[in-house]
Protein backbone atom coordinates (compact mmCIF):
# COMPACT_ATOMS: atom_id res chain seq x y z
CA UNK A 1 0.00 0.00 0.00
CA UNK A 2 1.29 3.45 -0.91
CA UNK A 3 2.29 5.80 1.63
CA UNK A 4 -0.50 8.34 0.44
CA UNK A 5 -3.06 5.93 1.33
CA UNK A 6 -1.25 5.27 4.96
CA UNK A 7 -1.06 9.25 5.25
CA UNK A 8 -4.98 9.80 3.99
CA UNK A 9 -6.09 7.49 6.83
CA UNK A 10 -4.33 8.41 9.55
CA UNK A 11 -5.84 12.14 8.68
CA UNK A 12 -9.54 10.79 8.38
CA UNK A 13 -9.05 8.97 11.88
CA UNK A 14 -7.91 11.66 14.06
CA UNK A 15 -10.02 9.94 17.50
CA UNK A 16 -9.28 6.52 16.42
CA UNK A 17 -6.39 4.86 18.29
CA UNK A 18 -2.82 3.88 16.88
CA UNK A 19 -3.59 0.35 17.08
CA UNK A 20 -6.91 0.63 15.39
CA UNK A 21 -5.17 2.14 12.69
CA UNK A 22 -2.45 -0.28 12.18
CA UNK A 23 -4.96 -2.80 12.30
CA UNK A 24 -7.14 -1.09 9.07
CA UNK A 25 -3.15 -0.63 7.74
CA UNK A 26 -2.68 -4.51 8.31
CA UNK A 27 -6.57 -5.57 6.37
CA UNK A 28 -5.55 -3.59 3.53
CA UNK A 29 -2.09 -4.70 2.81
CA UNK A 30 -2.97 -8.57 3.89
CA UNK A 31 -6.11 -8.27 1.13
CA UNK A 32 -4.30 -6.03 -1.64
CA UNK A 33 -1.98 -8.79 -3.72
CA UNK A 34 0.99 -7.44 -6.22
CA UNK A 35 -0.84 -8.32 -9.64
CA UNK A 36 2.55 -10.07 -10.96
CA UNK A 37 0.68 -12.82 -9.01
CA UNK A 38 -1.40 -13.79 -11.42
CA UNK A 39 0.40 -12.81 -14.59
CA UNK A 40 0.40 -16.26 -16.81
CA UNK A 41 3.73 -17.36 -18.57
CA UNK A 42 3.73 -16.27 -22.08
CA UNK A 43 5.54 -19.19 -23.96
CA UNK A 44 3.55 -21.41 -25.85
CA UNK A 45 4.78 -24.65 -27.19
CA UNK A 46 2.21 -25.98 -29.78
CA UNK A 47 2.98 -29.15 -30.80
CA UNK A 48 1.58 -29.67 -34.45
CA UNK A 49 2.70 -26.14 -35.68
CA UNK A 50 5.55 -26.84 -34.04
CA UNK A 51 5.18 -23.14 -32.72
CA UNK A 52 7.33 -20.98 -30.18
CA UNK A 53 6.50 -17.77 -28.23
CA UNK A 54 9.49 -15.45 -29.07
CA UNK A 55 10.09 -12.54 -27.14
CA UNK A 56 9.81 -9.22 -29.10
CA UNK A 57 13.66 -9.16 -29.20
CA UNK A 58 13.44 -11.99 -31.21
CA UNK A 59 10.33 -11.04 -33.60
CA UNK A 60 12.61 -10.85 -37.06
CA UNK A 61 13.34 -14.72 -36.60
CA UNK A 62 10.25 -16.29 -36.74
CA UNK A 63 9.80 -19.64 -37.69
CA UNK A 64 7.84 -20.78 -40.57
CA UNK A 65 6.01 -24.39 -40.85
CA UNK A 66 8.14 -26.52 -43.14
CA UNK A 67 5.40 -28.22 -46.07
CA UNK A 68 7.03 -31.73 -44.85
CA UNK A 69 7.95 -31.89 -40.85
CA UNK A 70 11.71 -33.21 -40.71
CA UNK A 71 11.09 -33.31 -36.71
CA UNK A 72 8.99 -32.90 -34.15
CA UNK A 73 10.75 -30.36 -31.69
CA UNK A 74 8.45 -31.27 -28.80
CA UNK A 75 9.32 -34.75 -29.24
CA UNK A 76 13.38 -34.22 -29.94
CA UNK A 77 14.38 -32.25 -26.68
CA UNK A 78 12.77 -35.11 -24.81
CA UNK A 79 14.70 -37.64 -26.26
CA UNK A 80 17.32 -38.89 -23.41
CA UNK A 81 20.92 -37.23 -23.48
CA UNK A 82 22.33 -41.10 -23.54
CA UNK A 83 19.70 -41.93 -26.23
CA UNK A 84 21.11 -38.90 -28.24
CA UNK A 85 24.64 -39.88 -27.58
CA UNK A 86 24.05 -43.00 -29.15
CA UNK A 87 22.54 -41.11 -32.37
CA UNK A 88 25.12 -38.70 -32.95
CA UNK A 89 28.47 -41.39 -32.46
CA UNK A 90 26.58 -43.38 -35.20
CA UNK A 91 25.97 -40.31 -37.44
CA UNK A 92 29.32 -38.64 -37.02
CA UNK A 93 31.10 -42.03 -37.37
CA UNK A 94 32.54 -42.02 -33.70
CA UNK A 95 33.91 -38.04 -34.36
CA UNK A 96 31.48 -36.10 -31.69
CA UNK A 97 29.60 -37.48 -28.52
CA UNK A 98 28.32 -36.21 -25.36
CA UNK A 99 31.60 -36.65 -23.35
CA UNK A 100 33.65 -34.17 -26.27
CA UNK A 101 30.42 -31.58 -26.22
CA UNK A 102 30.47 -31.75 -22.67
CA UNK A 103 34.29 -31.33 -22.58
CA UNK A 104 34.19 -28.23 -24.95
CA UNK A 105 31.59 -26.92 -22.43
CA UNK A 106 34.11 -26.94 -19.49
CA UNK A 107 36.68 -25.28 -21.46
CA UNK A 108 34.64 -22.53 -22.71
CA UNK A 109 33.01 -21.97 -19.32
CA UNK A 110 29.72 -21.30 -20.32
CA UNK A 111 26.65 -22.66 -21.89
CA UNK A 112 27.05 -25.28 -24.53
CA UNK A 113 26.43 -23.88 -27.96
CA UNK A 114 28.27 -26.16 -30.62
CA UNK A 115 29.32 -23.79 -33.73
CA UNK A 116 27.43 -24.23 -36.82
CA UNK A 117 30.70 -25.57 -39.04
CA UNK A 118 30.86 -28.01 -36.45
CA UNK A 119 28.75 -30.70 -38.09
CA UNK A 120 30.21 -30.40 -41.62
CA UNK A 121 33.90 -30.32 -40.44
CA UNK A 122 33.14 -34.11 -38.87
CA UNK A 123 31.86 -35.98 -41.95
CA UNK A 124 33.96 -37.85 -43.50
CA UNK A 125 32.75 -38.09 -47.31
CA UNK A 126 33.41 -42.01 -47.33
CA UNK A 127 30.26 -42.45 -44.20
CA UNK A 128 27.84 -40.17 -45.54
CA UNK A 129 26.19 -43.25 -47.61
CA UNK A 130 26.22 -44.88 -44.43
CA UNK A 131 25.10 -42.40 -42.06
CA UNK A 132 22.23 -41.20 -44.26
CA UNK A 133 21.28 -45.14 -44.31
CA UNK A 134 20.89 -44.76 -40.85
CA UNK A 135 18.56 -41.94 -41.20
CA UNK A 136 16.46 -43.14 -44.14
CA UNK A 137 16.40 -47.01 -43.51
CA UNK A 138 16.90 -46.99 -39.49
CA UNK A 139 14.82 -45.49 -36.90
CA UNK A 140 16.90 -42.30 -36.00
CA UNK A 141 14.01 -40.40 -37.98
CA UNK A 142 11.72 -42.17 -35.74
CA UNK A 143 13.07 -41.45 -32.41
CA UNK A 144 12.57 -37.43 -33.44
CA UNK A 145 9.14 -37.72 -34.14
CA UNK A 146 8.53 -40.00 -30.89
CA UNK A 147 7.65 -43.04 -32.11
CA UNK A 148 8.21 -46.06 -29.75
CA UNK A 149 9.35 -49.38 -31.67
CA UNK A 150 9.01 -52.70 -30.90
CA UNK A 151 12.09 -53.92 -32.65
CA UNK A 152 12.96 -52.41 -36.29
CA UNK A 153 10.80 -50.34 -37.60
CA UNK A 154 7.89 -51.63 -36.16
CA UNK A 155 5.51 -49.37 -34.66
CA UNK A 156 4.27 -49.96 -31.06
CA UNK A 157 1.18 -49.43 -29.42
CA UNK A 158 2.02 -46.70 -27.57
CA UNK A 159 2.66 -44.48 -30.61
CA UNK A 160 0.10 -42.58 -32.31
CA UNK A 161 -0.35 -43.31 -36.30
CA UNK A 162 0.21 -39.60 -37.13
CA UNK A 163 3.81 -39.73 -35.29
CA UNK A 164 4.55 -42.92 -37.34
CA UNK A 165 3.47 -41.47 -40.49
CA UNK A 166 4.77 -38.21 -40.02
CA UNK A 167 8.01 -39.92 -39.41
CA UNK A 168 7.66 -42.08 -42.76
CA UNK A 169 6.80 -38.65 -44.86
CA UNK A 170 9.90 -37.36 -43.23
CA UNK A 171 11.80 -40.26 -44.35
CA UNK A 172 10.49 -40.15 -47.69
CA UNK A 173 11.21 -36.57 -48.71
CA UNK A 174 14.69 -36.84 -47.68
CA UNK A 175 14.93 -39.79 -50.08
CA UNK A 176 13.01 -38.10 -52.74
CA UNK A 177 14.95 -34.59 -52.33
CA UNK A 178 18.27 -36.84 -52.29
CA UNK A 179 17.93 -38.37 -55.83
CA UNK A 180 18.29 -35.39 -58.46
CA UNK A 181 21.09 -33.71 -55.92
CA UNK A 182 23.95 -36.28 -54.32
CA UNK A 183 24.57 -33.28 -51.77
CA UNK A 184 21.16 -33.46 -50.22
CA UNK A 185 22.67 -36.47 -48.56
CA UNK A 186 25.49 -34.72 -46.70
CA UNK A 187 23.15 -31.54 -45.87
CA UNK A 188 20.46 -34.29 -43.99
CA UNK A 189 23.28 -36.29 -42.12
CA UNK A 190 24.91 -32.79 -41.05
CA UNK A 191 21.47 -31.37 -39.73
CA UNK A 192 20.64 -33.99 -37.57
CA UNK A 193 24.05 -34.43 -36.23
CA UNK A 194 23.51 -30.80 -35.22
CA UNK A 195 20.38 -31.78 -33.68
CA UNK A 196 21.37 -34.04 -31.45
CA UNK A 197 24.53 -31.45 -30.79
CA UNK A 198 21.75 -28.68 -29.47
CA UNK A 199 19.50 -31.60 -27.57
CA UNK A 200 22.66 -32.88 -25.85
CA UNK A 201 23.55 -29.34 -24.68
CA UNK A 202 20.16 -29.06 -23.85
CA UNK A 203 20.43 -31.71 -21.34
CA UNK A 204 24.05 -30.18 -20.42
CA UNK A 205 22.44 -26.94 -19.70
CA UNK A 206 20.15 -28.47 -17.74
CA UNK A 207 21.77 -30.28 -14.98
CA UNK A 208 23.45 -26.86 -14.03
CA UNK A 209 20.42 -25.15 -13.33
CA UNK A 210 19.60 -24.86 -9.47
CA UNK A 211 16.29 -26.45 -8.18
CA UNK A 212 15.48 -23.00 -6.80
CA UNK A 213 15.96 -21.28 -10.52
CA UNK A 214 14.39 -24.37 -12.30
CA UNK A 215 11.16 -22.93 -13.69
CA UNK A 216 12.55 -19.52 -14.65
CA UNK A 217 15.69 -21.06 -16.59
CA UNK A 218 14.47 -24.36 -17.45
CA UNK A 219 12.35 -22.29 -19.79
CA UNK A 220 14.45 -20.13 -21.02
CA UNK A 221 16.95 -22.76 -21.58
CA UNK A 222 14.43 -24.83 -23.50
CA UNK A 223 13.11 -21.83 -25.97
CA UNK A 224 16.82 -21.47 -26.58
CA UNK A 225 17.28 -24.76 -27.90
CA UNK A 226 13.96 -24.59 -30.18
CA UNK A 227 15.33 -21.65 -32.00
CA UNK A 228 18.77 -23.30 -32.39
CA UNK A 229 16.77 -26.42 -33.74
CA UNK A 230 14.67 -24.42 -36.09
CA UNK A 231 17.47 -22.18 -37.44
CA UNK A 232 19.63 -25.91 -37.69
CA UNK A 233 16.80 -27.27 -40.12
CA UNK A 234 16.26 -24.13 -42.91
CA UNK A 235 18.59 -25.31 -44.92
CA UNK A 236 17.11 -29.28 -45.03
CA UNK A 237 14.00 -27.83 -45.21
CA UNK A 238 14.48 -25.38 -48.14
CA UNK A 239 16.05 -28.11 -50.30
CA UNK A 240 12.86 -30.68 -49.22
CA UNK A 241 10.49 -27.72 -50.54
CA UNK A 242 11.96 -26.79 -53.55
CA UNK A 243 12.01 -31.19 -54.34
CA UNK A 244 8.62 -31.45 -53.76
Amino acid sequence: MSIILIIALLLHQPSTSTAAIAESIFSVIITDEPPYCTMPLTTSLQREEVEVAYSSDDHESLPVTPLVPLLDIESAVEIPKDVADGYIILLSGGSLSARMIKEKKLNKGKKTKVGKSTAASLIDESAVDFAFAALTDGNVIEAVFGVESNGGLKRSKNTSEFAYNAARNAKQAIMDASIPTESVKKLAVETYIRLFEIIIGFHLDLENIGFITWCVKHQKVEISAIKEIHQAFVALNEVIASSI
